[in-house]
């Protein structure tokens, strides 16, 4: 459970800096920019702070078997958490780059 808390804390460190990419890449466009043309971008942000949530509740659900330490539902649902979150990122990368590129 101690890896599953720092994994998921550096994945939501991960998240953050992939969400400050788009951001910036939204920056970047004049002013004028059709929001047709920003909105891979913004979508793909919009996924990058639900992803990042995920990541703060797994932290936050490791964090709280480790205090209680007997809870043998929270440790399956913090490993299921975890899974879900895995797989939220790989859709995330997925869908940024097919949609972006």
């Amino acid at each position: 459970m101690v890896a599953v808390f720092g994994a998921s804390a550096g994945i939501g460190g991960l998240v953050l800096v992939f969400l400050g990419v788009l951001i910036t890449t939204i920056g970047t466009y004049p002013g004028g920019t059709s929001d047709q043309a920003l909105a891979p971008f913004r979508r793909g942000a919009r996924y990058a702070v639900v992803a990042f949530g995920g990541s703060l509740a797994t932290t936050a659900s490791s964090l709280a078997w480790l205090a209680m330490h007997e809870a043998h539902w929270l440790y399956v649902v913090t490993l299921a958490m975890f899974a879900v979150l895995l797989i939220a990122l790989l859709g995330l990368a997925i869908l940024v780059t097919r949609e972006t590129t």
